[in-house]
């Protein structure tokens, strides 16, 4: 951690701390709340054989999202704080600010430049895109996942870093990599991909010219692994049954393929979009949020053309890049021309300056070629005026960078060789066997080397000394990092200081001004390549690089959202475009970088305060839409209302359906039907019209609005329950009893939500139940609660409600056996549920031999419910049969003032105080009888 990954991680922390006070809103209610696999009512081995959302994975309506890992995290949350939102988001706020570390660790691989780091880091911590991965607490999913893809990709290059130093600890990486990338795909299906870009990631390092002869050997345990998962996931884990709806992704529906192709094509444009301008952002994206283009004249072809032609070239321009320099590296345009360190030789007979680099110090350093009858001579020249102390270099901050600057900031005084982190390069150790690094001066780094003897003791025995000293490179200089635009061959081997260190004994030899290599021409090919490659890649050759590994980011985990291989259930989901983003940051940050160091070098300070300046103002003003995007998902209210511009019948219906849970019901219908106006045939829109109607005790229109909702939608189990509850409020018992019939037999199939139709079902077996009941037809009730034992599942979590029902029963027929039997079986279902225990104790105290038992039940109910006023009613009740009134006067008080607006509990309560002849108390409770009364 430094102070780049620190600043950035504290501004994302900063920017959503106003999401710690937000609630579970829209998704959050069905993956979280209504979830069994979170609350803990099953097995947390359940998660591996549900869906993200609980429903059993070889359901006909299963979503088929398989995030178990993801769910154990909410279940984690649960047992940690309950239901409380705070503890959810405050997870989901501290997984932003390690994946933006590791944005920022992922681009100091990467980027050369400080300035890019900067800005990728920054870009990614402010971006307004991420609220919903992050204010939305089933956006976890995408951060944890995106933590893994990226400590995945960490991984594999310290893989090939240690792979090339033939170091055993690469199988280590390698393994981690693959387990990191499994778990990202636990935590979402996206994950897997990270294991194809560490693929392509070592294919670019082959363009680049890397020799490393087990590349293939790692390549292929990659993609075995990523085949093997693959399978895994496809064929073992079974797939969704049903397809998604038409408002879900209504292009997917069309009837058109012309349209499809057209609209799916301009859909990855659409999500560009929404990254390089965040500025009108929605909770869904559905129904006709985005037009579909159904002409090739429709301008938006235009933008899809564009942005396709854009990604086209820059790949094929890096993969040219990448494979000019792979030739040029390989010597097959200049096959009697090898060099050493870095050095091109060029032309075979003329002298040819090298490009002038030059560092934050000033520091002129060039290299000249010349010919000799033995070989190549490379000599390199320092300036004489030249100032250069190790700690200035502008470079030596990039020294773990895979895709590094050329210069490395220290010069080794007797060959002059470039030396990154305090080593000598690798040519220089092997020639030298240095073991040992001695600072004589602050500015230079002194050394015993053979060059400078050999030197001087004449012409002809350097040569053959050299030639003798190349056998021992070729084998020793196997540290090199891969595919870098790393500049020194020290840099080949950055992350190999934290294993060992090379050093040299000190010396007392000056420094001279040039040092003169030899190569010979007819040594073996892999020393013309392997510096030359690794050492000095080329600005085109790391441009390419960068290009590749940031545009894999930005498409690789996109392409399953894409439409184009499989439909997915949504059209545009911005949560999808957190882990695509780190790419986007990536080419921002580097095309930034580029420009800051063009301004440099022409020395136009001018245009870069305002260039730096414009970047604060563009990242402050993310910042602040970040904040301001973090209160629309404060509450669902908000998120509703931000998104009626975008999606209008889908806003306003959830919207209104907020507000009629609040009672604001003349603006909730007025709402809902403007809902209905954009789209008449929405179910969900007419149900909660009717459930408002059904508040408002309008049982005439609710049952129409019930009926619509059927209409559009015949297996809405929840509408049929609602629409008899209304048919009984009117007196249309039989009727209720028929529709109740039907819900309660409605088999589900392709249902979505299988949690809430099972509990529309049992519900509607409960309610017609309960009509027969209240008409006297104990047998038909009792056959109803049976029949809903037999069809319901074994391990259904309201079997205990059925239970207690079919005991009640069995006590109305003065069926004591049975009736205890069942309310036992209830009790064993739900040992810490009030109600069980206090209808348990009901069905006792009906045995008056039984009464010492039953009041046990009771003050267990009591214990279990302190505050719930039914429980003190009956058992002050059973207080009354034994004729304790005394005792029985405290707990019917005691209820009255739990539910004071309860009026037969305060009439009960009254009445005792009356007959206890505690007259005043008693006045008291009569007199707010009657304001109550009046009231209503």
């Amino acid at each position: 951690m430094d102070y780049i990954s620190l600043g950035c991680c504290s501004l994302a922390f900063i920017l959503y701390l106003n999401t710690l006070n937000s609630g579970f809103v829209y998704d959050d209610r069905r993956a979280i709340l209504s979830n069994m696999d979170v609350s803990g009512s099953s097995s947390w081995q359940n998660a591996f054989v549900n869906d993200f959302w609980g429903t059993a994975l070889t359901d006909s309506g299963s979503h088929g999202s398989y995030r178990p890992l993801c769910v154990l995290s909410f279940r984690l949350n649960f047992i940690l704080s309950g239901y409380s939102p705070w503890g959810f988001h405050l997870v989901n706020n501290m997984l932003h600010c390690v994946a933006t570390g590791l944005v920022v660790k992922v681009a100091r691989q990467l980027l050369s430049s400080m300035w890019g780091v900067i800005v990728t880091g920054t870009l990614f911590a402010v971006h307004p895109i991420h609220t919903e991965a992050i204010a939305g607490i089933v956006g976890r999913a995408d951060a944890a996942t995106s933590i893994c893809y990226m400590l995945a990709f960490l991984a594999y290059l310290r893989h090939m870093n240690w792979r090339i130093r033939n170091d055993q600890r690469q199988w280590l990486a390698l393994a981690f990599a693959i387990i990191t990338s499994v778990i990202a795909l636990l935590f979402k299906e996206t994950g897997i991909t990270a294991l194809l870009l560490c693929v392509i990631f070592d294919l670019i390092c082959t363009l680049c010219g890397q020799c490393d002869k087990n590349r293939l050997r790692s390549i292929c345990i990659v993609l075995s692994s990523l085949v093997c998962v693959a399978y895994s996931r496809l064929a073992l884990i079974p797939k969704p049954q049903t397809s998604f709806s038409s408002a879900d992704n209504p292009i997917s529906k069309t009837t058109s393929a012309w349209t499809r192709l057209l609209t799916f094509i301009y859909l990855p444009v659409f999500n560009f979009k929404l990254l390089v301008s965040p500025h009108v952002l929605s909770f869904d994206w559905g129904m006709d949020a985005i037009p579909r283009i159904i002409s090739i004249f429709d301008e938006r072809n235009i933008l899809s053309i564009t942005f396709y032609s854009a990604i086209t070239y820059l790949i094929w321009y890096s993969y040219q890049a990448l494979l000019v320099r792979r030739k040029c590296g390989a010597g097959k345009q200049r096959p009697q021309t090898y060099a050493v360190n870095g050095c091109d030789p060029g032309s075979h007979y003329h002298l040819q300056p090298k490009v002038q680099r030059k560092s934050r110090t000033k520091h002129k350093y060039v290299q000249r070629q010349c010919q000799s009858s033995e070989g190549l001579y490379v000599m390199n020249c320092a300036s004489s005026n030249a100032s250069y102390t190790p700690g200035n270099s502008t470079t030596n901050f990039w020294k773990k960078g895979w895709l590094r600057p050329y210069t490395s900031g220290q010069i080794c005084t007797d060959c002059k060789q470039e030396i990154n982190s305090g080593q000598h390069s690798a040519s220089c150790r092997a020639l030298n066997n240095n073991n040992v690094l001695t600072y004589n001066t602050p500015n230079v780094l002194n050394s015993e080397c053979c060059c400078h003897q050999l030197m001087s003791s004449g012409g002809t025995a350097a040569p053959q000394l050299f030639s003798l000293a190349l056998q021992i490179i070729a084998r020793s200089s196997r540290s090199s990092s891969s595919c870098s635009n790393s500049t020194t061959a020290s840099n080949k081997s950055s992350d190999s200081s934290a294993s060992s260190t090379y050093s040299s004994s000190s010396s007392s030899s000056k420094s001279s001004s040039s040092q003169l290599s030899i190569v010979s021409p007819y040594e073996d090919q892999w020393m013309q390549h392997r510096e030359y490659i690794f050492s000095h890649a080329s600005n085109s050759c790391a441009n390419a690089c960068v290009l590749i590994t940031s545009l894999a980011f930005l498409i690789l985990p996109f392409l399953p959202a894409t439409n184009l291989f499989f439909y997915v259930g949504f059209v545009v989901a911005e949560r999808l475009l957190y882990l695509p983003s780190v790419g986007f940051c990536l080419i921002v940050g580097f095309g930034l970088s580029k420009i800051m160091d063009f301004l440099r070098t022409r020395r136009m300070q001018r245009t870069k305060q305002m260039m730096i300046i414009s970047l604060c103002v563009v990242l402050c003003t993310l910042s602040a839409r970040t904040v301001l995007r973090n209160r629309d998902w404060k509450d669902e209210e908000s998120l509703y209302r931000s998104a009626v511009r975008v999606n209008p019948p889908k806003a306003l219906g959830n919207l209104g359906s907020v507000l009629s849970s609040q009672a604001r019901y003349t603006e909730a219908e007025e709402i809902l039907l403007e809902a209905i106006k954009y789209r008449p045939n929405m179910a969900d829109v007419h149900f909660n019209l009717g459930i408002l109607y059904q508040n408002q005790k309008k049982y005439s229109f609710a049952i129409e609005s019930f009926k619509n909702a059927l209409n559009f939608r015949p297996n809405l189990a929840v509408a049929y329950l609602n629409l008899g509850i209304s048919l009984i409020a009117l007196g249309k018992c039989q009727e209720a009893a028929q529709v109740l019939q039907d819900g309660s037999r409605l088999n589900g199939t392709g249902v979505r939500d299988r949690n809430s139709h099972e509990n529309a079902r049992i519900s509607s077996y409960l309610q017609l139940g309960a009509l027969y009941a209240d008409q006297g037809k104990l047998q038909r009730a009792l056959a109803v609660y049976r029949e809903a034992l037999h069809e319901l599942p074994h391990n259904y979590h309201m079997r205990d409600v059925l239970y207690y029902r079919i005991g009640d029963i069995f006590g109305r027929l003065q069926k004591w056996d049975e009736a205890e039997k069942h309310h036992r079986a209830a009790l064993n279902l739900r040992p810490k549920e009030a109600g069980v225990h206090l209808s348990y104790g009901i069905t006792l105290a009906r045995n008056s031999s039984r009464a010492s038992e039953a009041e046990f039940w009771f003050k267990r109910a009591l214990k279990l419910a302190p505050e719930q006023a039914s429980v003190y009613h009956h058992y002050a009740e059973f207080l009354t049969s034994q004729s304790r009134n005394a005792e029985a006067v405290s707990y019917r008080v005691r209820a009255a003032r739990l539910a004071p607006n309860d009026y037969s509990l305060v009439v009960a309560a009254a009445t005792a105080l009356r007959l206890m002849d505690r007259k005043v108390e008693a006045e008291i409770l009569y007199r707010k009888l009657t304001v109550f009364r009046q009231f209503i």
